[in-house]
């Protein structure tokens, strides 16, 4: 399995693990403010949805429609289902269609990338947003929260690099 194909399956392990969390713990939680790069958890998945829709819109060269929803576990659900859409698209990837260039123009970003780069940077992305909500939630008093180490991973399916 190449790095990407493992990065991806790691980002819809981890996703699931943050997702099952929040929906264990007191709904109004997730959207109080606290400290952060946004102010509530919800917010929080709403833009990682949000990035992942658009990346994956990027490389397939399909027209990107935002996706934020006032509704956190409707958020969180559907971030669920998109990192399942994105393993299922990165799965069917051969190593020609990986160093395929895809062009990106955005407020913050323009340039020429590889498949692969862009889905790096995509799940990379994921992870660090991952982190905030971890630390948001202990903020909020959040209880349980799961480890979503890449090492907790390639334990749990055997990957042996």
């Amino acid at each position: 399995m190449t790095e990407i194909k493992l990065l991806s399956k790691y980002n819809l392990w981890a996703n699931q693990r943050i997702a099952n969390w929040l929906l264990s713990n007191e709904a109004n939680r997730l959207d109080k403010n606290c400290k952060s790069s946004f102010p509530t958890i919800g917010l929080t998945i709403n833009h990682i949805w949000d990035a992942q829709i658009f990346y994956l819109s990027v490389v397939k060269k399909i027209p990107f429609n935002k996706s934020w929803d006032k509704s956190t576990v409707t958020a969180i659900n559907g971030l669920v289902e998109q990192s399942i859409e994105f393993d299922n698209y990165t799965l069917n990837l051969g190593e020609c269609e990986l160093s395929e260039l895809r062009t990106v123009k955005t407020k913050n970003l323009s340039g020429t990338f590889s498949q692969e780069n862009l889905l790096q940077h995509c799940m990379n992305h994921s992870t660090f947003h991952r982190g905030q909500i971890i630390t948001m939630g202990h903020q909020l008093e959040l209880t349980k929260a799961p480890s979503t180490d890449l090492f907790n991973f390639l334990a749990e399916i055997g990957e042996k690099s």
